[in-house]
């Protein structure tokens, strides 16, 4: 499976953000703190969830 994009909504340190994928290699630099792991995380926790249809995952996502 390939992500196109990744759009995040009030997640951690992102009140919204839009960022379009590769399907080669993607690469997220950036100073400590600005929220390079939070990206990591969302795309982990997605990974996660079961089922867009389960109602308290996807309420959190």
């Amino acid at each position: 499976m390939h992500l196109k994009s990744l759009s995040l909504v009030n997640f951690k340190n992102y009140e919204q953000v839009d960022i379009p994928l590769s399907a080669k290699i993607n690469c997220f630099v950036g100073e400590n703190g600005v929220g390079k792991t939070n990206l990591l995380d969302a795309i982990h926790y997605l990974s996660l969830c079961k089922s867009n249809l389960n109602p308290i995952d996807s309420q959190n996502i």
